[in-house]
């Protein structure tokens, strides 16, 4: 089974865990020393603790007594030596980012980050994108499906729209020192603030940037390749294995 989570952290941090533990809200004692509660739960197996390094996210593929692809295998570099220790006793497991993990406050955490697997025990492997700027697999799939004129046609477009935006932000240093900046703000202002409004009005008239749009970036959502890969491994016996967390 595999099943593609959109993941992000504010607090340079994604784990997974069971829904049920992570609805028990941490204790005060428990907060004072979070960082040291979580490693131990990490040690424990109640939760699989990854340090990105940074705030952000991506799409994280989840394969469940699947094999991960060859072509996919091939984009990816494994994280570390060794599988970790998973408890999923709620046969619910979430992923996400690791502020929601536990959390007395509101979770924003919903149906999306939750992936209904067998009760148990698991084994987890964890692999990141070899390159995050490497070109998606998915793109030669893309220009067949659309053409290779229109898919540079259309990246044309918003590449375009996106530089000359940011160029009429010149516009108050053009007009400041003819005018002044009190004349020059406000005019750069309106320009940049209506420009991409505008923009958009334009291409909802544009057959051609319309047929493309209900199509590309929708694909490109959907098939980019994922920021990580969770690939969980049933196991019947604890022996050997270890809870514990990953620094990417």
């Amino acid at each position: 089974m595999k099943a593609r989570i959109d993941a992000g952290t504010d607090v340079a941090m994604i784990g997974a865990w069971d829904a049920r533990r992570g609805a028990e809200s941490l204790t005060p004692p428990e907060l004072k020393h979070l960082s040291d509660t979580l490693e131990a739960d990490a040690a424990q197996g109640r939760l699989f603790l990854l340090h990105t390094g940074a705030d952000g996210g991506g799409p994280i593929d989840v394969y469940v007594d699947e094999t991960v692809p060859r072509e996919v295998h091939e984009r990816l570099v494994p994280m570390g030596d060794r599988e970790f220790l998973l408890a999923v006793p709620s046969g619910a497991l979430v992923v996400g980012g690791v502020e929601y993990y536990r959390s007395p406050q509101a979770r924003i955490t919903d149906d999306k980050s939750t992936v209904a697997v067998p009760a148990g025990d698991y084994a987890v492997r964890c692999y990141a994108a070899k390159d995050e700027e490497q070109i998606p697999r998915s793109e030669e799939e893309l220009r067949t499906l659309v053409g290779d004129a229109d898919l540079q046609y259309y990246d044309r477009i918003n590449r375009t729209g996106c530089i000359v935006g940011a160029l009429s932000l010149l516009l108050f240093p053009i007009l400041a020192f003819p005018f002044g900046w009190k004349i020059a703000l406000p005019i750069t202002a309106v320009v940049f603030l209506s420009f991409f409004p505008a923009l958009a009005w334009l291409l909802k008239r544009n057959v051609r940037y319309q047929r493309l749009h209900n199509v590309v970036p929708v694909f490109r959502l959907q098939k980019q390749d994922p920021t990580y890969v969770f690939a969980l491994r049933a196991v019947r016996d604890r022996t050997g294995l270890k809870g514990g967390s990953l620094t990417q």
